[in-house]
């Protein structure tokens, strides 16, 4: 069952209509997890997949429980910095990410292990384990963790929402009362949500295929043609399938109570590529800000390693890396984090150079520029499309499609789709 899929939207409906009946609490948060038991079955394909999700679950609630238990910070720091490293490096196994394939033969893990969501939920394993060794999250019941980490709406491909956000809708004692504003405002996103998904998404992917899977030959104007609905439309099909996609789970858990934070803000206006990620994905770009980022910079000013101001940029770096890196398990999703990884740390240059220059004011009159901002934001949108050219297939073909096109001989692309989320 897919997001987008008539049986989703009826079941949706269904319980919609229902959750209003029932008192807030214990009644309407056992009609929520058998929605998301029953969802999770249908992605669930064989008994190890169970087994190997409830210990990857599991794991993360009881490091949880033991950290805040521990009143020894030294001992809590050590226990949370290894259970980390042994998460990601379960989690790097069953993703069976391309550098392993030296050791584990491509295929391998997979038939046997297939978790739907999982980079979604080593996300919010992370965030819950560290928060609650910081005392962020004061206590959590097993209850409230497993639906949590399984709530259907976020399950699949995100957003990614803290526990602290998703306690409050999910502990709330007081009565679900939709205006008719809210729910003609959560019927509109949804609709919209399913256009973008069904019609726009699909009718820009066929487009950009034309430049894809037909030859290409970079000094005649068909060429070029051709290569420009694979640039543009393909970048508009991610949007769209992903955007989308957001809308019609943001909607439809509004329409049972449940909050979820927004995650796009018209990213292709964005002026530079740190606007761009402050726009796209953003419950993501919090992540790696708050979890990646900061504590890097942290550890790197307080240790000395060199002038803060470089060491922000290698952080950029780092971070937009392991972003990429994240996406998927093939090279090319390193290539596409390293070219934004580069994006985001010159644009954070590109700033500091006006400020020197000319102070903050200089900053100030730039930012308010007309014509610069036009010129920056088709600077932007071009080089987004540019790395997303790297989204759709392994780094080999890819850059053997590349070459081909500068050096005007004829390809045929056989390159695979890539939905997000998948």
């Amino acid at each position: 069952m897919t997001i987008a899929s008539t049986e989703f939207l009826l079941a949706l409906m269904l319980v919609a209509g229902t959750i209003f009946f029932l008192p807030r609490g214990l009644p309407r948060q056992i009609l929520l997890a058998c929605c998301n038991a029953g969802f999770l079955f249908l992605c669930i394909p064989n008994l190890t997949s169970a087994i190997a999700l409830a210990v990857f679950i599991l794991s993360g609630f009881l490091v949880g429980e033991w950290t805040r238990r521990n009143q020894n910070p030294r001992a809590r720091y050590y226990l949370v910095a290894a259970y980390l490293i042994v998460l990601l490096s379960a989690f790097v196994v069953l993703k069976e990410y391309q550098f392993l394939s030296f050791i584990i033969h491509p295929g391998t893990i997979s038939r046997w292990v297939s978790i739907v969501g999982l980079s979604y939920m080593l996300f919010r394993q992370i965030h819950y384990v560290v928060d609650i060794s910081e005392g962020q999250i004061e206590c959590c019941s097993l209850w409230a963790y497993l639906n949590y980490q399984l709530d259907l709406f976020a399950l699949y491909a995100g957003p990614i929402q803290r526990f602290q956000h998703f306690s409050q809708s999910w502990n709330s004692t007081a009565p679900i009362l939709l205006t008719t504003h809210q729910r003609l405002k959560s019927f509109a996103r949804l609709f919209i949500g399913i256009l973008k998904v069904s019609l726009l998404g699909v009718l820009a992917l066929k487009v950009s295929q034309r430049g894809s899977d037909e030859q290409i030959y970079a000094r005649s104007l068909s060429g070029l043609t051709k290569f420009a609905l694979l640039f543009y439309f393909y970048p508009a099909y991610i949007y769209f399938n992903f955007s989308g996609y957001c809308d019609i789970v943001i909607a439809g858990a509004a329409m049972v109570g449940i909050e979820l934070p927004e995650n796009f803000n018209a990213p292709y206006l964005a002026r530079n590529p740190i606007d761009f990620w402050a726009r796209w994905h953003m419950t993501l770009t919090h992540w790696i800000r708050d979890y990646v980022f900061t504590p890097l910079y942290k550890k790197g000013v307080e240790g000395g390693i060199m002038r803060p101001q470089r060491w922000s940029y290698l952080c950029f770096f780092i971070a937009m890396f392991l972003a990429g890196f994240w996406h998927g398990s093939t090279w090319n999703f390193a290539v596409f984090g390293l070219l934004h990884g580069c994006g985001v740390s010159v644009a954070k240059m590109w700033e500091e150079r006006i400020i020197r220059r000319g102070g903050r004011p200089a900053l100030r009159n730039y930012l308010k520029s007309k014509p610069i901002r036009v010129i920056a934001i088709v600077a932007t949108v071009n080089f987004v499309c540019f790395t997303m050219l790297f989204f759709p297939t392994d780094l080999t073909s890819r850059l053997h499609f590349l070459r081909s096109f500068l050096l005007a001989k004829p390809v045929t692309s056989s390159a695979s789709v890539f939905v997000p989320g998948a």
